[in-house]
């Protein structure tokens, strides 16, 4: 507001414009100079900044161009009185303050990815925008999304039939869960596909309800999806608030095979067991639980695994990877004014590329605050003690599983020793998805759910009839 307070007391003089609708040739006292200094540096600061935002494929930061820009060039178009002068000068700054202050943080780091010489763009408080965090203060997480966003975006119900709260007393946790059971049998098999899946770390359950939906659809309700939330994720909560917390690899597994058994007792078992196929489908680190919870099931639950599927995750790229998080982490927002503006930012950064996707798996990460605003739930730096252990021999352990393998990467990903060896002798599926981000299931739902679809029919012996003429004795008639 210092620079504000100089453009009020200063005596206008009556400035020419160029091309660019800045001021030129001023005619001024040196005591006015320097408020002219800071008025021109302010406008062709905000107009340099608007030029990026006028080429955004966003709508939003166009509108800010729209908004802004008349407003900057309103600035010096007219020859009037000092006075008047003044006055729009100050509404035209205090409208651009008012809009630029609601931008999204993306337009400040992208300017400062660009490496231009242009330092930040001061804000009309006197602090920096690019420094401006998406933060709220501290509120009860009891409160609820307003009932506006919430019209607006879908829920669980639109992609699973149950959700319920399953109490594992053996593992202090109440684990949110998700689940569709198969409505018929399939007319031309005798095998009933059952999805289990594990989301990777900071995700939910929710980021495979497309998946889950479009699976249902294909299979015109003739299969089960099963989906849950992990320890220190979304809506699973520890019974015991003030226990000793480990997100370590083997404390993830655990989880799973409990929750598991519970599924397989209390739902699963309810199909003919002669005809469940069980696949377990994990991204990211939900791929290295799935991998080393196998060998922890019962011999029962064993024999109904016809298969395991990685969703973009590879032992050498995600150990690397690793490296990395803390950087991701420092520039990724805790919080965000509105769930809507969660859903926007992530989109944006291309963290989710279908945003019928995102809709409904991005509201799952974040918990209202009595603000307005909506907080991260998981906070992955609680984690980092423990990311060495959990990729640790992932690709040896893949490749060895008795199981039908599948390995499902988004883009080039660069194979490590044991993959290429395991793929060269055929020991598991490799598919890869040029068009799809890390996060593969909500990215290209429809495209993963005709590959587990076709993983299934082609490694479930029970589906594939042969038919022979053996045995069959014919008798031939003289005439």
């Amino acid at each position: 507001m210092k620079d504000l307070k100089h453009i009020e007391e200063a005596q206008w003089p009556t400035p020419t414009q160029d091309d660019n609708g800045l001021f030129v040739n001023l005619d001024v006292s040196n005591s006015d100079q320097k408020i002219h200094n800071i008025i021109e540096r302010l406008v062709r600061r905000t107009k340099k900044f608007l030029q990026r935002l006028k080429y955004k494929e966003c709508p939003a930061q166009r509108n800010i161009y729209q908004k802004v820009n008349p407003s900057l060039d309103d600035i010096f178009k007219f020859s009037m009185s000092d006075d008047l002068r003044r006055k729009i000068a100050l509404s035209q700054f205090e409208r651009a303050k008012n809009v630029l202050d609601a931008t999204f943080q993306e337009a400040y780091e992208d300017d400062e990815n660009d490496g231009d010489a242009l330092g930040s763009l001061p804000s009309f408080n006197g602090q920096s925008n690019r420094n401006r965090k998406y933060t709220g203060k501290t509120g009860s997480t009891t409160d609820r999304i307003s009932s506006k966003e919430k019209s607006s975006l879908p829920t669980w119900s639109d992609f699973f039939d149950n959700k319920e709260l399953v109490s594992l007393p053996d593992r202090d946790l109440d684990v949110n869960t998700y689940y569709t059971l198969p409505t018929s049998l399939l007319s031309n098999t005798t095998s009933i596909p059952i999805f289990i899946f594990h989301h990777g770390a900071g995700s939910s359950g929710l980021s495979f309800a497309n998946l889950a939906k479009e699976l249902n659809t294909k299979l015109e309700g003739r299969c089960g999806c099963f989906a849950f939330d992990a320890r220190g994720h979304a809506e699973t909560k520890f019974k015991k608030a003030d226990a000793p917390i480990c997100f370590d690899r083997d404390s993830f597994i655990k989880d799973f095979v409990s929750l598991l058994n519970y599924w397989f007792k209390s739902k699963i078992s309810q199909e003919p067991l002669q005809k469940v196929s069980v696949i377990l489908i994990g991204h990211s680190l939900g791929g290295s639980i799935c991998t080393f919870a196998y060998p922890k099931l019962s011999t029962e639950l064993q024999k109904k695994i016809l298969g395991i599927t990685m969703l973009d995750i590879v032992e050498e790229a995600a150990i690397m990877a690793l490296n990395k998080v803390e950087h991701f982490l420092q520039n990724t927002p805790n919080a965000f004014e509105s769930i809507n503006d969660a859903v926007d930012w992530h989109v944006q950064h291309a963290l989710s590329r279908l945003r019928s996707s995102a809709e409904i798996a991005i509201p799952a990460l974040f918990a209202p605050l009595k603000s307005g605003k909506v907080v991260r739930i998981t906070n992955l730096k609680t984690f980092s003690p423990f990311w060495d252990t959990w990729f640790t021999d992932l690709s040896h352990s893949f490749v060895g599983l008795p199981v039908s393998k599948l390995l499902i990467l988004a883009g080039n990903e660069n194979l490590d020793k044991e993959l290429i060896v395991g793929q060269m002798q055929g020991k598991y599926q490799l598919v890869v998805f040029q068009d799809s981000g890390h996060f593969i299931q909500e990215d290209s739902p429809i495209k993963t759910a005709i590959t587990l679809i076709d993983f299934w029919k082609r490694n479930d012996s029970r589906n594939v009839v042969i038919k022979t003429n053996w045995g069959q004795h014919k008798t031939v008639q003289n005439t």
